[in-house]
């Protein structure tokens, strides 16, 4: 008995870690994102962590020991702000040409750039974040998605780590270098195609000058020009922010491999995709409850996320939508801003202003959910193991698309090329038996883990906060150059011998024919 309790108290020992003053910096606006972060910050703050959290979407009653400096006003939020038109006039040209899905890519990504000099641009000057950077911390924890300007900023402010970055998606294509991580473009897709990891020639072409271009446009449409934001406020020289970049101690990403495939990781990498899940479960609306539990089939639930404003869908559009879902059997609850306080009911469909996602994936009665593919909505459909019909419209919204597919979540369709028939024909597919025993399949190998992944996540940056930057985590390909990681300098070097050998061989040979030639003649003319 005194031995298992030497034991138990060595092991918690090992694993617990004294309060810890803990700074969170978040400069993007979408809310999405601070949605997988959220849950992070409450539990670190709930185990008696000091945390002080820079953001444009500061939480609700937030415990005594969070403080929150708010971004808010400095940029607009990311809600509802996308309109449908856009993705409703595919270029036909482009399209035969081949080309029109990678200039897609390419112009969807420039926003990024100018959203994250933007917002850099504004923060220099912003005086309650300069406030909370000029304190001390025992850790900061940062999001890795489309700027590095906080960054420089911890380091005007004498700020020098550990630093835990947060990914909500899978990792942009800039970022893999920072801990030495292979993202090798013939197996590991771009986060903005539509690709898995089995591609043809011409994807693994495209997949490969993408990920080259991502990595240019990122060190010069934003790094560079963050850097030189800081250094024109300050008045001094900073060093590079890419290696600022490289001195994360861990990275947490939003996936987990049996959803979001395989990828090569790193023990400073990880997966912890579901961390966000909230399982206090909300209430849900006593109209929504009335319709659900009135529904004889079950119900479809309909959301295309926070960003997209549903309602600016285009007439005709919209028609072929409700013509599709009338059909149904079942009934539908549909995410739709202009609609009646308590929703509006047509025929099987209600639409509603707001609803409690997960809680409804949650539900007996829902049994389906078309969605646009969204990492945290695919994330709530795979825990609850509800299959999905994914209408892909921009960012990583494709690649998830693929990848429900492959596992048998669900079935991807086009938004631009969508009909009556092949959304029909999807929600048939997504409700069948077939399909929807594959996606419960699929939620119980999501679920089978060593540990939640909210206390995993937790556990990483407590780690952090004993450790630091003592026992490395990334890879020596960090601190490589292109040649060395890339082994050009070798591959030169076993051509050049290559060459000399070649060289070598040919003047002995040259020289053993010249003196048999010489003998040759010798002989003949003793003959």
């Amino acid at each position: 008995m005194r031995t298992l309790a030497i034991i138990f108290l060595a092991i918690f020992a090992v694993h617990n870690v004294q309060p810890a003053r803990i700074l969170g910096l978040f400069p993007h606006t979408g809310k999405s994102h601070q949605m997988v972060f959220d849950p992070l910050l409450k539990a670190l703050a709930e185990r008696g962590h000091d945390v002080t959290v820079v953001s444009f979407f500061p939480i609700k009653d937030p415990p005594a020991n969070y403080t929150t400096v708010s971004l808010e006003g400095i940029a607009a939020l990311g809600l509802e702000t996308i309109d449908l038109a856009y993705f409703d006039n595919p270029n036909t040209i482009l399209s035969i040409l081949g080309v029109e899905k990678i200039l897609k890519q390419v112009t969807e990504f420039q926003p990024l750039a100018d959203l994250a000099t933007g917002i850099c641009s504004k923060i220099v000057d912003f005086a309650p974040l300069a406030d909370a950077l000029k304190k001390s911390y025992d850790v900061v924890i940062v999001e890795n998605f489309n700027s590095d300007c906080m960054l420089g900023l911890a380091h005007v402010y004498g700020i020098k780590g550990p630093f835990v970055s947060l990914s909500s998606s899978a990792l942009m294509q800039w970022v893999p270098d920072r801990m030495g991580l292979t993202d090798n473009p013939s197996y590991v897709p771009i986060v903005s195609s539509e690709f898995t990891s089995k591609m043809t020639f011409l994807q693994r072409l495209e997949n490969t000058v993408m990920n080259m271009y991502y990595k240019v446009w990122y060190r010069y449409a934003i790094q560079l020009k963050e850097k030189a934001i800081i250094e024109k406020r300050f008045g001094r020289r900073i060093p590079d922010l890419q290696d600022f970049a490289k001195n994360m101690s861990v990275m947490l990403v939003n996936t987990f491999h049996s959803m979001n495939g395989v990828r090569p990781l790193l023990p400073g990498v990880v997966e912890v995709g579901g961390m966000h899940l909230d399982h206090s479960r909300k209430p849900i609306p006593h109209y929504i409850e009335r319709f659900l539990n009135e529904s004889e089939h079950g119900v479809v639930l309909f959301s295309w996320g926070s960003l997209i404003k549903t309602a600016s869908i285009p007439k005709y559009k919209e028609d072929i939508i409700v013509n599709a879902l009338s059909k149904l059997k079942q009934r539908v609850i549909w995410k739709y801003e202009d609609s009646d306080e308590e929703g509006t009911l047509s025929g099987n469909i209600l639409k509603v202003k707001w609803i409690p996602q997960y809680e409804l994936l949650q539900h007996p009665k829902v049994i389906a959910f078309i969605a646009h593919g969204g990492l945290l909505g695919m994330t709530e459909a795979i825990s609850a193991g509800k299959p999905m019909l994914i209408v892909p419209f921009y960012g990583d919204q494709p690649l998830n698309g693929a990848a429900a597919t492959s596992i048998g979540l669900g079935k991807a369709i086009s938004y631009a090329d969508m009909t009556e028939k092949s959304l029909l024909e999807g929600l048939q597919s997504v409700l069948s038996a077939e399909m929807r025993v594959s996606a419960r399949r699929a939620s119980k190998m999501w679920q089978d883990r060593i540990a939640d992944p909210l206390d995993t996540a937790v556990y990483w940056v407590e780690r952090v906060i004993r450790w630091g930057d003592q026992d490395p985590l990334h890879s020596a390909a960090r601190d490589l150059t292109f040649i060395e990681y890339n082994l050009i300098d070798v591959a030169a070097v076993i051509l050049l011998a290559i060459v000399f050998i070649i060289l070598v061989l040919r003047i002995v040979v040259n020289q053993i024919l010249r003196l048999l030639s010489a003998s040759m003649s010798k002989k003949e003319k003793l003959h």
